[in-house]
């Protein structure tokens, strides 16, 4: 996983879990003393908007990474370590992208409680996974293991052509090919 990746990955994620709690508080937790108000906060719809408009990089990131980082370590038989919190990631996202985007368009009144115990539920397990998995990757850096995510001696964990954002970085970096005919 390149930087890039991993920059992205990280903010989105902390950013979609820092909003998303700001907003659960001030929703339910707040009491605004305007008792014409529905608002907790005055701020708790800009907050939401903004928990809305980064989900969609998480969404993003999580793809990005899916090829490289998820399906490559998930089959390789070498890697054991981190792979159990990995794989607890991903099935977390699943429900919390989806109880995300149907909260968004339900009109009943009982769904869109239910799919809000979802949501925050993995939404919350989701953040506290991510955390431990990245701890467990500090701790497998500070031990002196090599890093997941840099092989010993820059070899891939599956052998084959660069693929994802990373592929980009590479080829550009070569400088101008050749074509076919040898004209550069």
């Amino acid at each position: 996983m390149s930087r890039a990746e991993k920059l992205l990955l990280h903010l989105s994620t902390w950013g979609v879990t820092v909003t998303g709690l700001v907003y659960l508080v001030m929703k339910y937790v707040l009491v605004n003393d305007d008792p014409f108000s529905v608002l907790g906060h005055p701020w708790q719809p800009h907050v939401l908007a903004l928990h809305l408009l980064i989900g969609p990089f998480v969404i993003f990131s999580l793809g990005l990474i899916a090829r490289e980082h998820v399906l490559e370590r998930f089959r390789a038989v070498s890697v054991r370590r981190g792979r159990g919190s990995g794989i607890w990631t991903i099935l977390l996202a699943t429900p919390m992208v989806f109880s995300g985007y149907l909260l968004q368009v339900s009109t009943s009144r009982g769904a869109r409680l239910a799919l809000a115990v979802v949501h925050v539920a993995s939404g919350a397990l989701y953040a506290l996974v991510f955390l431990a998995h990245l701890a467990r990757a500090a701790a497998r850096g500070r031990a002196g293991a090599a890093p997941a995510d840099d092989p010993p001696g820059g070899s891939r964990l599956v052998s084959g052509p660069a693929r994802g954002i990373e592929s980009i970085a590479r080829s550009s970096s070569r400088g101008p090919r050749a074509d076919p005919g040898g004209r550069p």
